[in-house]
């Protein structure tokens, strides 16, 4: 009996533990593309934007902007972040969230941004879950969780970061009431 209620506290330790301090915690299934357009990589968004595509900046003053896209009937926004240093066309971060842009984006030819992945708004948190893991660190405020998935050194199962000689990788998801309203992934400049 002794013996039971001690792997009972260490199956509960276990879970409780955060994703960072588990060891063996990877993440297999790492989001890079979205509509054609790949972390890291000027040529795919050429080939999906083209060279001369107009830009809606957000937050211009900060030293990494977000360049704002909007789906074709403007209820889904894409945006993409490019880092001081990178090439021309080159985003290391992408979002994609509800809403409208008072500032005319362009609109892409797609009602909705779908990862290489399969991941798109509205869908529920367990299907994120079972996707890319239960690696992740939680924050809930209300109706609101946010979900973390961080890779931090190059592991054995992942070349994304030495795809783009990049020393981390996140993936966050926003749900509100169970539902993806906001996810952002990519390789964080700080």
């Amino acid at each position: 009996m002794m013996r039971l209620a001690r792997g009972v506290l260490l199956a509960a330790a276990l879970f409780a533990t955060p994703a960072g301090a588990r060891s063996g915690c990877e993440l297999a299934n790492a989001d890079t593309i979205v509509h054609g357009i790949r972390l890291g990589d000027a040529q795919s968004t050429i080939r999906v934007l083209g060279r001369g595509y107009r830009t809606v900046i957000d937050d211009p003053a900060s030293d990494f902007p977000w360049h704002v896209f909007a789906s074709r009937d403007n209820k889904q926004l894409l945006l993409l972040r490019h880092h001081a240093g990178d090439l021309q066309h080159s985003y290391l971060e992408f979002e994609i969230k509800f809403g409208r842009d008072s500032r005319n984006p362009v609109k892409l030819p797609v009602y909705e941004f779908v990862t290489g992945n399969g991941t798109r708004l509205g869908q529920w948190r367990r299907t994120i879950v079972a996707r890319m893991g239960s690696c992740f660190k939680s924050a809930r405020k209300g109706d609101v969780e946010i979900l973390r998935y961080a890779i931090a050194e190059e592991s054995p199962g992942s070349a994304i970061l030495k795809a783009t000689n990049m020393p981390r990788y996140y993936a966050e998801f926003e749900f509100y009431n169970g539902r993806l309203h906001r996810y952002r992934f990519g390789h964080d400049p700080a």
